[in-house]
């Protein structure tokens, strides 16, 4: 059972006593007792003027609590009565003795700030508190939509001569200092505004300022400050009732409303702020462009700085509203500029400088995720892992890493000239993407276009073809694999760290591909659909290698060896021997295993492809597939 005094300004300030069957707890300021009294102190160790030093005493009686105002010593007043604990102004006198059930509380003085609660667990103080806030929040709905002022806050005219150079002083001294400059996040700089114009309003004493992003979708109007501050008082919450009046379903940036109190028959009050609030303004974050957009938040919730005050004459109110929405405009063009900054920095990463530079003029809904008809290219350093692994010392990893970063570097500047997109990086590779966004209707060359890129990249790594013993050839220092169709594509991730993802057989393809090039030994492995959309565009040559069922695919696929020279790690196989090839595979579909083998025997001995199916055949030769087997072979690359 717990006595507990919470400071209403500031509920972290609070004060509690376990409260004993008959036994006494003194409540006040600096509270005394007699050595032989047998009494308890509960100690209010914040200013409150309203609590005497020894202001009551509070005495359990089973699950109640009763509280009594001590007698008022020589020269003094009676200390002030306890009252229902609610907003002030509609506080009602309990008569004494004060008795609390469990869950109630009472509040020390008409005005006070500093509550007593009778509580059964301390876990119940946060629900009892919210309560008191809440009725805070019904006084502010006497504001009404038809009582707003109606005024163009936008002529100058309306401004003195002070506060005209008032708000020059601010603008040239403070301002640059204040909020301009050094602020790390969003957070940040909503703070340092609100701080800012909290100090900056002449005249006017309990300013506060806050910034607020608004989310309706779901039909009930949620609230939440951006700009937390630790020494704002408790008691002051944005109103919820005028902010349900703003139109959220299509905000604009001149959407501002000004409530004035000497324009309703009731006003509201917060005791932070003293007795009354003399005006309100609601303004959306957005440049003064009429035809702005109001910033919105990571969440894309529209932003608005809410700034109530006191002891301000309706002409000062006019006056500083336009520097208001200077303030504002001025925090919403920071934000969207780190924002587009942002943007392009993340973008840089998988656009090249060309594609940026077009889609600056769009909607970024371009990359959201969406079904899309594109081609993939998947790129790996062939035998990096290898190389790393038997690296002798420190120095020789980070000289195998940096030299591996030149050749993904390479890559990527191949997938950007092509007017392609990387949409990911591995250790020693990447992933390009053609046909996405779709920014050029007319656009059909994608496959084209990735398979001219991973020629290119080949042309431009040929100085870097080792000689492998144990394979007695030539290698090429990457492998790709390339394929086209259908897949969700897009933007994914939150805001602050998105990125951009494939999902769907067709990319999974491209990396089996790529796999798959591996176990043939050259450097660039397309898929049928790929091959069949460029078949005959330029002089370039295709092997289709088998019919091959990818790892962890229940489908099997034709796939097309992209022939290169042997002095970039290809096969450099002729058109007749590719006949001969395609002639035999032909056979081994037939389950023809003797006739087909002749055939590639006949084939030159240093043509990889050519050997790897001389051994497909004799195994199936030694060991059948079924009888309803249709040609495929069975891959375990991943």
């Amino acid at each position: 059972m717990y006595l507990v005094a919470v400071n209403l300004e500031s509920p972290r300030e609070m004060a509690v006593a376990l409260a004993k069957e008959g036994r006494r707890i003194r409540i006040g300021r600096k509270p005394e007792s007699l050595p032989e009294e047998p009494v308890d102190v509960l100690r209010i160790t914040w200013n409150d003027r309203l609590v005497s030093r020894n202001h009551c005493d509070a005495v359990r009686s089973g699950e109640k609590i009763e509280l009594a105002r001590l007698p008022a010593l020589t020269g003094r007043s009676t200390p002030n009565a306890l009252y229902t604990n609610v907003a002030p102004r509609n506080r009602d006198l309990i008569p004494e003795p004060v008795s609390l059930d469990f869950g109630c509380s009472a509040i020390i003085g008409t005005k006070g700030n500093t509550a007593i609660y009778w509580l059964k667990s301390l876990g119940d103080l946060d629900a009892e508190i919210e309560k008191y806030r809440l009725s805070l929040e019904s006084e502010k709905e006497a504001f009404e939509e038809e009582s707003i002022t109606e005024q163009d806050y936008d002529e100058v005219e309306q401004l003195d001569e002070y506060s005209l150079r008032l708000q020059l002083k601010l603008l040239q001294r403070e301002l640059p200092e204040q909020v301009l400059s050094g602020w790390s996040d969003e957070t940040d700089l909503f703070t340092r505004a609100s701080v800012f114009l909290e100090n900056a309003l002449p005249g006017q004493k309990g300013v506060s300022a806050t910034f607020v992003a608004l989310d309706s979708r779901e039909g009930n109007l949620k609230i939440e400050v951006l700009n937390p501050d630790p020494l704002a008082r408790a008691d002051f919450r944005p109103s919820r009732t005028l902010l349900n009046q703003l139109k959220l379903e299509n905000p604009k940036s001149t959407d501002i409303k000004i409530w004035s109190s000497k324009e309703h028959s009731k006003v509201f009050s917060a005791e932070s702020l003293g007795d009354q609030i003399d005006w309100v303004c609601i303004l959306p974050v957005a440049s003064l462009d009429e035809a702005a957009e109001i910033y919105r938040d990571e969440r894309r919730r529209p932003v608005y700085l809410y700034v109530e005050t006191r002891q301000a004459s309706e002409t000062t109110a006019a006056a500083f509203v336009p520097f208001l929405r200077l303030i504002s405009s001025l925090v919403a063009s920071l934000l969207s500029a780190r924002a587009d900054q942002k943007l392009q920095d993340q973008m840089a990463t998988y656009f090249s400088p060309g594609l940026r530079k077009l889609m600056q003029r769009l909607d970024q809904t371009v990359l959201e995720p969406a079904m899309v008809d594109v081609t993939v290219m998947f790129a790996d350093r062939r035998g990096h892992s290898r190389m790393l692994e038997l690296a002798r010392s420190d120095y020789e990893i980070l000289d195998r890493l940096n030299e591996n970063q030149g050749v993904v570097g390479l890559i990527t500047e191949e997938v950007f000239n092509s007017r392609g997109v990387v949409t990911d990086f591995a250790g020693d590779g990447a992933l390009g993407l053609w046909g996405w966004p779709n920014i050029d209707e007319e656009e059909t060359q994608h496959a084209l276009e990735a398979v001219e890129a991973a020629e290119a990249i080949m042309k431009r790594l040929a100085d870097r073809v080792e000689y492998e013993e144990e394979l007695e050839r030539d290698m090429s220092a990457v492998r790709i694999g390339i394929s086209t169709g259908r897949i969700a594509v897009g933007k994914t991730g939150p805001t602050q760290q998105w990125h951009i993802s494939v999902f769907g057989s067709v990319a999974n393809l491209g990396a089996r591909l790529e796999r798959i090039a591996k176990e043939f030994r050259i450097p660039i492995l397309v898929s049928d659909e790929t091959y069949l959309r460029i078949k005959g565009i330029g002089e370039r040559r295709f092997r289709r290698l088998c019919q091959i069922r990818p790892a962890g695919f229940e489908e099997s696929y034709s796939i097309h060896e992209l022939i290169l020279p042997k002095s970039q790690g290809g096969s450099g196989i002729a058109d007749h021997e590719v006949e001969i090839y395609e002639k035999a595979l032909k056979l081994f579909h037939q389950r023809k295993w003797d006739e087909a083998r002749g055939l590639l025997m006949t084939l030159p001995d240093d043509d990889p492809p050519t050997a790897w199916l001389i051994d497909k055949t004799d195994s199936f030769c030694q060991n059948p597939p079924n009888a309803d087997w249709g040609g495929e072979i069975q891959s375990f690359s991943k």
